[in-house]
């Protein structure tokens, strides 16, 4: 598998990348917490879904999501809307402040990949990204499949 090692190589550096990039987001401010943009992205692109549905959406357990979103309420970004189908349960949604703060979020990292990517041409930028959504989403597919296969058993002695 030799011809991976300059995908794993890539990824390494990629994550080394980001670590520091949120780092660096943590000293702006207003900035998020890392995990929480996270969150935030997935209420706003869903406009509003059940806390089950944004723990399985972030890979997250229910019990970590519930802490997470229970201080978004309290810091006003999330507010929990009864569902009228269901009386046990709330969907989740931005607030204002929420809404606000993924924009600054998402103009502070768009001002960064538009400085990263300024010298490439408009075609590489798309293919890269289309490139970059397409190994996530493999990424992503594989890591089911691997979690899905059963650990090796030892041979009997």
């Amino acid at each position: 598998m030799e011809h991976m090692d300059a995908v794993r190589d890539g990824v390494r550096a990629l994550m080394k990348v980001v670590r520091l990039l949120k780092q660096q987001h943590q000293h702006e401010p207003g900035a998020l917490a890392p995990g929480v943009v996270g969150l935030l992205a997935v209420i706003h692109n869903h406009e509003r879904l059940h806390l089950k549905e944004l723990a399985s959406a972030c890979a997250l357990d229910q019990s970590t999501t519930s802490r997470a979103v229970s201080t978004l309420v309290q810091d006003g970004l999330v507010r929990r809307v009864a569902d009228p189908g269901d009386g046990r349960a709330s969907f989740l949604e931005l607030t204002e402040a929420g809404a606000e703060a993924m924009r600054r979020s998402d103009d502070w990292y768009t001002g960064l990949l538009t400085a990263a990517l300024r010298d490439w041409t408009r075609a590489d930028v798309e293919r890269f990204g289309g490139l970059l959504k397409r190994f996530a989403e493999s990424l992503n597919t594989g890591a089911a499949r691997h979690e899905a296969q059963p650990e090796p058993q030892e041979a009997p002695r």
